[in-house]
């Protein structure tokens, strides 16, 4: 049952944000439950409406369309965070403030080592945790209107004053099994990923049937994504919204050179009105690629010679290590890890820096000893 009364404090202003300032750069570092709540439609960057913040005693709620956050930042990065699937508020967060805390730890990461599955709603995690069923009918509230309903407030509150205790609760389950290191150690490596800069020059990589493609295809492949990430970024736009991927990929394939030819393609006539010129010239333009300068050819792990029994025998080795430690099978390697160990394996120059996740970290004495006589 929701508890009647939600008690917390909401900050519109710099006044009111002074003394959460003081507390946060005067006390020693505390565990904070965070989140975030964000509109993302048809833009590149999801829009932050409201961050909530529990330290254990008082809720906080502020508005960032009123406050200027640069201090907040600053001084949460003095403490230690705990989110539920922290994935989209550490892509905030990183944007526009650059900083995490001390430590960020994911409950659902923490759960899944728990056997609640890798993906755990914050709902089903309280009501796991803590027996108490929240509303989420507030889900699909618009965070960037104002003003706000005392229910939607409450919604946010809910989010981190519960998030708190049953981290504590399934810190100590998992002290009492001796997982808690790895788990904190698995949420610090997925935050890094947040870190990361979306690399323009390898963008096309990621296009769907990419390595349908020959070297000279790749090259216009690489032009167009490059461009396309650029658009998104500048204009905000949803990175499919300003051309899909499908178009990208059918544009390098036949390399039109003139409008009647794109029009051929059978292509949206909103993208060929909005950007069939541009296109156009950066195909011409990418044609010229010099020979020396093109890609190399996408190889797919699963065309290589042994794949298929490769990848059986190391799921043998995963159910087995699971088995052995009593960790589930999915937190301990999903099948692109496996992929990524089969690639490395397979690779003529193997790099140090490069280590699989599976000989890195809290999985490599798990598997080190394992996997080595598979690939």
């Amino acid at each position: 049952m929701i508890l009647a009364d939600v008690n917390f404090e909401m900050i519109v202003t710099e006044a009111q944000l002074a003394p959460l300032l003081r507390l946060l750069n005067e006390q020693a570092p505390m565990v904070l439950a965070i989140d975030t709540e964000f509109v993302r439609t048809r833009t590149y960057y999801a829009q932050l409406g409201l961050l909530q913040i529990y330290d254990g005693q008082q809720c906080y709620l502020l508005d960032p369309l009123e406050l200027d956050m640069a201090p907040l930042w600053q001084a949460l990065a003095r403490h230690h965070w705990v989110l539920h699937a922290f994935g989209e508020d550490l892509e905030i967060i990183q944007r526009l403030s650059g900083q995490f805390g001390l430590s960020v730890f994911d409950t659902q990461i923490g759960a899944a080592f728990l056997g609640h599955g890798i993906s755990l709603g914050y709902q089903r995690f309280i009501a796991t945790e803590l027996n108490i069923e929240l509303d989420k009918g507030e889900s699909r509230t618009d965070w960037l209107a104002r003003p706000l309903r005392a229910s939607q407030l409450e919604y946010a509150a809910l989010d981190v004053i519960y998030l708190l205790p049953a981290y504590l609760k399934i810190k100590q389950q998992l002290e009492e099994q001796g997982r808690y290191q790895a788990a904190l150690e698995e949420s610090a490596r997925l935050a890094d990923l947040k870190k990361r800069v979306l690399n323009q020059d390898t963008a096309y990589q990621d296009i769907k049937n990419a390595w349908k493609l020959s070297p000279q295809q790749l090259a216009v492949l690489k032009t167009l994504s490059a461009w396309r990430v650029q658009q998104a970024m500048s204009r905000d736009l949803a990175i499919n919204n300003v051309v899909h991927a499908d178009t990208l990929w059918a544009l390098a394939r036949y390399q039109p050179s003139s409008m009647a030819q794109l029009q051929g393609l059978g292509l949206p006539a909103q993208e060929l009105r909005i950007h069939g010129t541009r296109l156009l010239k950066l195909i011409k333009q990418a044609k010229q690629t010099k020979t020396a300068d093109f890609p190399a050819p996408i190889k797919r792990i699963v065309d290589y010679p042994g794949y298929k029994k490769a990848i059986q025998e190391l799921k043998k080795v995963v159910a087995t290590v699971a088995e052995e430690s009593g960790l589930p099978e999915d937190v301990l390697a999903s099948k692109k890890m496996l992929n990524q160990y089969l690639s490395w394996c397979w690779k003529e120059n193997r790099q140090a820096e490069e280590l699989p996740l599976l000989l890195t970290g809290w999985r490599q004495p798990l598997f080190a000893n394992r996997v080595d006589q598979v690939a």
